[in-house]
């Protein structure tokens, strides 16, 4: 008698990357995304030139970057966290990028 031969269970996509986004490195993203923001603001605010304000902007930018990517990718991936928990994830990272922007204290100084 034929038998088939064994083809091992397909796991979805988020089982191979949850490992990737640990508490620990949830927590790292948000802690060193929000220093960075802190930083890049606290740099351009005191700056007197262009290259310093924009290297402010820089830093915040990334920053932003880092703790927006923290909360929505860690929100859509760890299906391990409540829901409630996890749509909250979203929707503090999408307010990051909508109060706090990567490039919206250009608009203030003017360049």
């Amino acid at each position: 008698m034929y038998q088939q031969p064994y083809q091992p269970v397909h796991k979805p996509m988020s089982d191979y990357l949850k490992p990737l986004l640990s508490d620990l490195v949830l927590a790292a993203l948000l802690f060193v995304g929000l220093f960075l923001v802190w930083l890049g603001s606290l740099i351009a605010g005191v700056a007197d030139r262009s290259g310093g304000i924009e290297t402010g902007l820089a830093l915040k930018s990334f920053g932003v970057l880092m703790a927006t990517w923290g909360l929505v990718i860690g929100g859509m991936l760890r299906h391990d966290m409540e829901r409630w928990v996890r749509v909250a994830m979203i929707v503090a990272g999408s307010a990051i990028i909508l109060f706090v922007g990567y490039w919206s204290a250009s608009i203030w100084w003017g360049f």
